[in-house]
C-alpha cells in the first residue's frame, strides 16, 4: 500500500491488538515500529510482561510490515527468543524484512524495553497472497 494512513486504517480493524494496546508508531520502506504502553493487564503472576503480550507485539510489527511491502501477508511462522524479563511502561517492536522470494517474506523482529535494551528477537516468515 502507498499510502501509510490505508495500512494504519485497514489494521483499526483489529479488534485484538487494539485491545491489548498496540499502537502504531512509524511506517516506512525500510521497517515498521510498533508499540504498547504496559498495564496491569499485560503481566503474568511474576509481575513481567507476559510472553503472549511480547509475541502478539512481535507478530503485529511483522503484519504492518508484511502488508505495507505485499498485501496480502499472512503469518506463517514465528520464532521468538525471549532474553531477558520485562518490566517497563513501554515496550516497542521493530521489524525489518530479510527476504522476500515467491510468495514468502521473512522478517526480522526485535524487541525492546523503555530503557532501549532488546528482549526478545524474532523471526516471522510469511505467505503473500496474490491479489
Amino acid at each position: 500500500m502507498e499510502d501509510k494512513e490505508l495500512i494504519k486504517n485497514y489494521f483499526k480493524n483489529d479488534r485484538f491488538v487494539e485491545l491489548a494496546g498496540i499502537k502504531i508508531e512509524e511506517i516506512c520502506e525500510e521497517f515498521v515500529t510498533v508499540s504498547a504502553e504496559i498495564d496491569q493487564r499485560h503481566l503474568n503472576a511474576n509481575g513481567f510482561v507476559q510472553g503472549g503480550m511480547l509475541y502478539t507485539l512481535a507478530d503485529f510489527a511483522f503484519a504492518v510490515l508484511g502488508n505495507y511491502l505485499h498485501p496480502v501477508t499472512v503469518t506463517q511462522g514465528g520464532q521468538i527468543q525471549y532474553v531477558r524479563a520485562v518490566k517497563a511502561k513501554k515496550i516497542k517492536a521493530s521489524a525489518t524484512e530479510k527476504i522476500r522470494s515467491g510468495h514468502n517474506s521473512v522478517c526480522d523482529v526485535t524487541i525492546e524495553n523503555d530503557g532501549g535494551e532488546i528482549v526478545c528477537l524474532c523471526r516471522f516468515n510469511g505467505f503473500v497472497k496474490e491479489k
